[in-house]
Formats: structure tokens, C-alpha cells, sequence
């Protein structure tokens, strides 16, 4: 789940009076670092290296980084990039060359990208705890009731869906599985609902660090009922 984006390379103040800068020709994606990437960490990193006669990247340093691993990561891989060097009068230099690497995490699932940002992450480092353990539930900012499904209007057809999911340290839903609920539609409603509920992070009684917390919610799905409640909210109060 990488998009890189590698943007051409700059040269150096000193050397802006070359006319031909280097070219990449060969770009190689770092290996995207495992725990930010499933974290849904994005971040850039500003590298400085020389790109020889020969095409060859050397010298790496790095200027900027949002996180040190990708850094590493970029270091790492820049040797296998390959360049067209720079010329002077049609005679191939050496030339120093800054170049901008931007690690995105790609929100391939449809409701990540319904939601704007990663849904899905590993909690392997910060296991989350159970609800049901804590003795009072999390409760949202507000409740969001989904709505019926329009492919549904006029069926009549009732139905329930069961969401577990998980409140990270942020206070964000992530990791919706679907418990109980077979109609696509009834689901599909149930998850963009679970995934817009906003909390507020629960934190360790003893350090007061935010944990993740695990729960469920029910949702029942029913045309008249859904039919009479917008009635009851558009009807104007004498």
C-alpha cells in the first residue's frame, strides 16, 4: 500500500548553471516501514546525494525526514536508483542533487476512501481492551443511526447488523467487522455509520496514556420506523 512520488531532481545553487541537470531513469520505491504504513503514517523525507559521470546515485544525507525510518528507508534503496548525469557542453559531470520522496499510504478499500482516511491498521503493538471490561462504555460525541438503505424503499424488508470495531488512541473507529447482517445494503449503511462516530480516547487510569478499546454496536434497520422518525423530525411544532 505504497504511492511514491518521486519528483525531479534539483540541482545544487552551485551548479544551476548547468544545462542539462541529472535525470532519474531508474527509480527503485523504498520499502515502506512496516509499523508506520499500517499505522497509516504518511511522511516526506528531503535527501542531498551526488549523482556521478556515470549515472550513479552516492553520498546520501539526509536533510529532512518526518520520521526517521523513512529516512532509512530512502537511504537505503538510493544506490539501486540509476540516473542520466548531468552535462556541461554536451560533457557528462558529477553533480549534487536534492530530491523530495514522499511515502501515502494508498487507501485502497472503498470505505476508506468513503471516510478520507486509513479504516484498516494493525494494533499488534498496543493490543486493543475489551469494553466490557472497563466497566462503563465508551459513548460517542454523538450517536449516528444509519440510514435505510434507498435501494431498499418500498420493500419493507427489516433487518439487523452487528459492528465490532475498535477505538484507537485517537478517538477514531478503525477495523469494522461486520458480526452479525447479511443484506449488502443494511451493511453498507451500518459501517458508514460506525466509521463517522467520533469519541473520546480512553486513557489508562494508571499511566493516563490513551489505549485502544474494542466494542460493538446493533443496528436495526426498519423502513416504517425510519419512515415515521423523519416524519416526526420535519413536522413543524406549533
Amino acid at each position: 500500500m505504497l504511492a511514491l512520488g518521486l519528483a525531479s531532481a534539483e540541482a545544487s545553487a552551485a551548479d544551476r548553471g548547468n544545462s542539462e541537470p541529472p535525470r532519474l531513469t531508474r527509480p527503485v520505491e523504498p520499502q515502506y516501514p512496516p509499523e508506520l504504513r499500517d499505522a497509516g503514517v504518511e511522511g516526506q523525507v528531503d535527501v542531498h546525494f551526488l549523482v556521478d559521470r556515470y549515472g550513479v546515485a552516492k553520498n546520501p544525507e539526509i536533510s529532512y525526514a518526518t520520521h526517521k525510518e523513512f529516512g532509512e528507508a530512502v537511504k537505503a534503496v538510493l544506490p539501486r536508483w540509476r540516473f542520466a548525469p548531468a552535462r556541461r557542453n554536451g560533457t557528462p559531470v558529477d553533480q549534487q542533487v536534492r530530491m523530495p520522496v514522499m511515502f501515502v499510504v494508498k487507501q485502497a478499500d472503498p470505505l476508506s476512501k468513503w471516510a478520507g482516511r486509513n479504516v484498516f491498521k494493525k494494533m499488534e503493538a498496543n493490543p486493543p481492551v475489551n469494553a466490557d471490561d472497563l466497566g462503563v462504555w465508551p459513548e460517542p460525541s454523538d450517536w449516528i443511526e444509519p440510514y435505510y438503505p434507498p435501494q431498499l424503499t418500498g420493500t419493507g424488508k427489516r433487518g439487523e447488523v452487528v459492528v465490532s470495531f475498535v477505538i484507537d488512541e485517537h478517538g477514531d473507529v478503525v477495523n469494522p467487522e461486520i458480526v452479525v447482517g447479511d443484506d449488502p445494503y443494511f451493511i453498507a449503511s451500518a459501517l458508514a455509520a460506525t466509521v463517522s462516530l467520533d469519541f473520546s480516547p480512553h486513557l489508562d487510569p494508571e499511566t493516563g496514556e490513551a489505549i485502544p478499546v474494542e466494542m460493538a454496536v446493533s443496528y436495526h434497520f426498519d423502513e416504517k420506523k425510519q419512515q415515521q422518525w423523519e416524519q416526526a423530525v420535519n413536522t413543524p411544532k406549533n
